[in-house]
């Protein structure tokens, strides 16, 4: 692309500017950028095109349909049709109270969450403060509906275990988790610092007093020192056969309930991470096999993944108390589970009221995963991959939304972050309301307040057409089939580990190995004394590109997607072929070649695409 004009000393200018070293490898960059255009990505949006809200997205319980609702409306994902929409689902619990106010605060869906005993969905509707809760039938029917005393909020996390409905809410003045079960409620303590939940994990256990329900909140630090946290992390653990107190102490109240800080940061050099933004959980067949992917921010708006064994987390709420009175409760000890909590002595019941807090604190089992590169994570989901040979460690690959409405796909291995990709899912800055991962298809959806996104977790043509490129992509999905880049099966050419592209070199017929990518075969007719600016597609941002030119190498300048080359004034040592040549972990590849050659005639006229290039480069340096 040419840019000729009579601008020579502020092109001359910018140039300096702008013109540096184009680094080597990235780790904590994207590898390639994934945008609308050549994404691999449906966008599924409402028929009437509105905008509805935040919209949290819902996996039904049989894992077949996934539906987003917000606090006025509910959509089902019919991502197969073409094309992919929202199709709303006329649900209305308060249906003649609600019916001429649909649109008003006081009506809402309060809770949205998978549903129970074989039913797809589970939701409760409020409306003037009153919240009715049902099951909802295969056939999008309420059933079995109650009324629950206490209003809830859609964005709170929530889970049942039998006919018992664990939930919680973020109010200042009755922030907590609650339980509803069998017309009773069993809630929190009153009158405690602000608090934000985030994820509730319940399990059963092998026998009735062994049940026990964790909750994952952030709580706000009494502390007003301002070299403190703001907010402190922290894990609590109730019995699922807490009846609560008699009537003089904690009556419908916890009896059970222990707490416990989590850390996140780094000990060494005294770096913390306190405000916990989300959770993603990878269950086990054993429970306490089961890990926990945390994702925290710090006071400076730095990110950081912690990873938490939930054997840990058993082993801290089974060690010593903050508080040395606890040593003189042996049997119950504070928190065991016991068959009738009703009965606990009041000495027991006054020690409990105080939340007993753990002397330990839950650490993580390895390093987090830091970034430090304006990567403002907002939203975590992992998935978990089979190593590709027997006996090989799984693959674990998260997806992170950025607060710009991007979402970066990441392998995680060995403590260190390797940013596969970064998809580019929407046009302006979206704020993401909610992520849902599929495991079964492999597919990621990500709602905003108008639509939502699915996203091809398997569509590997975004690699490029070279087994080079596939297995530098290291992505646990993809591997090179002898022709292109596909959804690996576990036969495939693929190195997920390093990334090492020599396995291609035995893998590869030769015919399918072309070094160019693009060939000019024409000549480019460039005036004499023009400015000229050659243009390199940047595949992978981990690779360094310079051009080539009659044995010289000459950096370029990298622009957006494109690695551009000044010709300052065309003369005729400027002439004949220029190759831009990817490095990437020492695998060399041409992306792109033309010829130029100069004519005798000058020119001084800029182009309205030359002006609107020059304007870029502006708008990146300023």
């Amino acid at each position: 692309m040419a840019f000729r004009g009579p601008y020579t000393l502020l092109l001359a200018s910018l140039w300096i500017t702008v013109s540096r070293p184009t680094l080597g490898v990235y780790q904590l960059k994207p590898r390639i950028i994934v945008s609308r255009e050549n994404g691999a990505f449906h966008t599924l949006s409402t028929s009437s095109g509105e905008t509805i809200g935040d919209l949290k997205l819902i996996q039904d319980s049989h894992r077949r349909e996934i539906y987003a609702g917000g606090h006025q409306s509910l959509f089902r994902l019919h991502s197969k049709s073409k094309p992919p929409t929202l199709t709303k689902v006329n649900l209305m619990i308060f249906e003649s109270k609600c019916q001429n106010n649909a649109t008003s605060s006081e009506c809402k869906i309060s809770m949205l969450k998978e549903g129970r005993n074989g039913n797809p969905l589970f939701m409760c509707g409020t409306v003037e403060k009153n919240t009715e809760c049902c099951d909802v039938t295969p056939e999008l029917l309420l059933v079995n509906c109650f009324s629950l005393s206490y209003p809830t909020q859609i964005n709170e996390p929530a889970v049942h275990v039998g006919d018992s409905l664990y939930y919680s809410t973020s109010n200042s003045d009755l922030s907590g988790l609650y339980r509803w079960a069998e017309e009773k409620a069993t809630w929190p303590l009153s009158g405690q610092a602000e608090q934000r939940h985030v994820k509730i994990l319940a399990n059963k256990g092998n026998g009735s007093l062994d049940g026990k329900v964790y909750n994952f909140y952030i709580e706000q630090n009494q502390n007003q020192n301002p070299d403190m946290p703001l907010w402190i992390p922290r894990v609590s653990q109730i019995c699922m056969a807490d009846l609560g107190g008699p009537k003089m102490v904690l009556q419908f109240r916890w009896t059970s309930m222990l707490t416990a800080r989590l850390f996140c940061g780094d000990e060494k050099k005294l770096l913390s991470y306190t405000e916990l933004l989300d959770i993603a959980v990878l269950e086990a067949a054993e429970w306490e096999n089961t890990t926990i992917y945390a994702l925290f921010k710090n006071t400076y708006d730095f990110r950081a993944v912690c990873v938490y064994k939930m054997s840990d987390i058993v082993r801290v709420f089974s060690g010593e108390f903050k508080d040395d009175e606890a040593k003189t409760f042996s049997s119950p000890r504070p928190g065991e589970c016991v068959e009738n909590s009703r009965v606990l002595s009041s000495n027991f019941l006054r020690f409990m009221e105080r939340r007993p807090e753990m002397k330990q604190w839950i650490m993580p089992a390895r390093d987090p995963l830091m970034f430090k590169h304006n990567h403002h994570y907002t939203h975590l989901q992992v998935d978990r991959l089979r190593g590709r040979k027997s006996g090989h460690p799984s693959y674990h690959v998260l997806f992170m939304s950025l607060d710009n409405g991007n979402v970066h796909k990441i392998l995680e291995q060995e403590g260190e972050p390797f940013i596969i990709a970064e998809y580019q899912l929407y046009k302006t800055t979206t704020h993401i309301s909610s992520m849902l991962l599929d495991r079964r298809t492999r597919r990621l959806f990500v709602s905003s307040s108008s639509e939502v996104v699915q996203i091809d977790l398997r569509n590997c043509s975004v690699y490029g057409k070279h087994c080079q490129s596939c297995v530098m992509a290291r992505d646990p999905y993809c591997g090179w089939d002898l022709l292109t880049c596909s959804a690996d099966n576990g036969s495939l050419v693929q190195d997920v580990t390093h990334g090492n592209y020599t396995i291609c070199e035995n893998a590869v017929p030769h015919f399918s190995e072309s070094r160019t990518e693009v060939k000019r075969d024409h000549p480019s007719n460039v005036p004499q004394y023009s400015r000229f600016y050659l243009e390199c597609p940047m595949e992978s941002h981990h690779a360094s590109y310079a051009w080539e030119h009659q044995g010289r190498k000459m950096k370029c300048v990298s622009a957006d997607h494109n690695c551009l080359l000044l010709i300052d004034s065309m003369s005729e040592k400027d002439e004949g072929v220029y190759q831009c040549v990817a490095s990437e972990n020492g695998y060399d590849k041409a992306i792109a070649r033309e010829r130029l050659q100069m004519n005798g005639a000058s020119e001084t006229r800029v182009t309205p695409i030359a002006l609107l290039c020059l304007l870029f480069l502006i708008s990146v340096i300023c």
